[in-house]
């Protein structure tokens, strides 16, 4: 029976106030160390028992009502109601380790969660594991998170542009490894690579002559050097020469080089380089454009020439234009350090055509001549063009004594037949005046003899001969020098 501190008069059983003096009478709980110690340690047990559970699933099954009271009672010994005093002072205890275990089920995996998605460290690794059971998708998502925590991870954002090729996320791909082209690493190497097979795979052939052009790394360029489009290369610098230059241009691959020789800007249009490019005095702008297989064009690259040399003057030559009857020899005068050549059927000389070195003969009939002087620098003076036409008064035409030539050629079986036919050839030969000759107080016509096969072709037989004009006396000739001959005459 409780007494009332104040008056001291007993208390009706369950009653907190007192009927005398009207006091409220306040509980205390008895504590009992030993069975505070008890619940200290089978709280601890509790903890420990949790965290051996998989965090959701514990949470599912410790919340279950039935299974809580279980769980419970294995922790604490409950008192029955009849024990009274001591039932009263466990209920706090019991509701305040209710409410402990309930927010240690809730509130820790929550926290847990939110350590581990704000973790740099956690969803790298995560996005690595499932790279190596080859869940990109996966890896892609973790990585993505991590990179929102460590934007600056360069080495994290190349993994994260592998995982997206890996993935099927080819543009996605593209994207990161463009930004990190813009950024200074040690990757860059690695980069352009990945970009560039990612290109290859998609067959994004300009974007990769787009990449090639910025791309300073020699190994890269090597290795797709087929699509690179790069500025075509002169094998001389520009600048000033005091020579003949000749001048080459190539591309990185196969493809075409166009050109302009006038300043102006080059086009799929313009002249397509085939041979080098002689360059003789004066100014000269070259603009060349280079474009590949791919039809990628490269940039335009432009080259200034000038070319500083002292034009040789023309050559002199003897004789003018005209008619001239009889024999004829042609001169040409030029300086020391000059040479001549010349072609007589009018088209331009070259260091290729006939070198002019003595006196020549003017040819028969018709001739037109076209001279040049080339100094030693390579440089051409203008060309200088004559037109001669020689003919002769005699008593045999030209016409006639070739038919002499022919009738005694068939008559001594050089020839089968006036058509020109020879022994032991399918072909003919011909007979031709070249020229016109006086050897001492006689004149003669030199005629060559030519053979020409079965399929038209014309071929020198070397063999001359020469026939009077005033008597047709036949004779093999064999020539010493210009306007020199040594004639034997033809048996028949």
């Amino acid at each position: 029976m409780m007494k009332c501190p104040k008056c001291g008069r007993d208390l009706a059983e369950g009653k907190l106030l007192c009927e005398y003096c009207g006091e409220e009478i306040t509980m205390v709980p008895e504590f009992d160390i030993e069975l505070e110690a008890e619940i200290h340690k089978n709280l601890s047990n509790m903890v420990e028992d949790m965290s051996l559970h998989d965090e959701e699933d514990y949470v599912e099954e410790f919340l279950e009502e039935d299974d809580l009271k279980e769980h419970l009672r294995d922790y604490f010994l409950l008192k029955d109601k009849k024990n009274g005093k001591k039932g009263r002072i466990l209920l706090p205890f019991f509701v305040i380790a209710i409410f402990i275990v309930v927010l240690f089920v809730i509130i820790v995996p929550k926290t847990k969660s939110t350590i581990q998605e704000n973790s740099y460290e956690y969803q790298y690794n995560k996005a690595i594991e499932c790279a190596t059971m080859d869940h990109y998708d996966e890896a892609v998502i973790y990585l993505e998170r991590a990179l929102a925590l460590n934007p600056s991870d360069i080495d994290a954002r190349f993994l994260l542009a592998k995982y997206y090729d890996k993935s099927g996320q080819s543009q996605s791909a593209i994207l990161v490894l463009g930004e990190l082209l813009g950024l200074e690493t040690e990757r860059e190497e690695e980069i352009y690579d990945l970009l560039l097979k990612i290109l290859e795979t998609r067959q994004d052939y300009e974007k990769m002559g787009e990449v090639l052009k910025s791309c300073k790394i020699e190994r890269i360029v090597s290795k797709y050097n087929k699509y690179a489009a790069l500025q075509p290369v002169f094998n001389k610098e520009e600048g000033v020469y005091e020579e003949l230059i000749s001048i080459t241009i190539k591309g990185n691959t196969e493809g075409f080089v166009y050109y302009t020789l006038d300043g102006t800007m080059p086009t799929k249009n313009s002249m397509v380089y085939e041979s080098p490019i002689l360059l003789e005095s004066g100014d000269y702008v070259i603009k060349a454009l280079f474009v590949n297989m791919f039809g990628m064009e490269s940039d335009v690259v432009t080259k200034t020439y000038y070319i500083n040399l002292s034009v040789p003057n023309e050559p002199d030559i003897s004789l003018e234009s005209g008619s001239y009857e009889g024999p004829q020899m042609i001169e040409i005068y030029h300086a020391d350090d000059t040479k001549i050549f010349y072609t007589m059927d009018g088209t331009t000389p070259t260091e290729k055509s006939l070198r002019y070195t003595e006196p020549l003969e003017m040819p028969f009939g018709v001739s037109n001549f076209a001279i040049v002087a080339i100094n030693e620098a390579g440089v051409h003076s203008e060309v200088v063009k004559r037109t001669f036409q020689m003919s002769v008064q005699a008593n045999f035409s030209p016409t006639l004594a070739l038919q002499v030539l022919d009738n005694n050629l068939w008559a001594n079986g050089t020839l089968l037949d006036l058509d020109g036919h020879v022994p032991n050839r399918l072909g003919i030969n011909e007979y031709a005046i070249k020229t016109v000759v006086k050897l001492g107080d006689r004149t003669y016509y030199i005629v060559h003899e030519e053979y020409i096969d079965t399929t038209g072709k014309t071929h020198e037989t070397n063999n001359m001969y020469a026939i009077d004009i005033e008597t047709a006396d036949l004779y093999t000739a064999r020539k010493i020098s210009e306007g020199k001959y040594i004639l034997k005459a033809l048996e028949e």
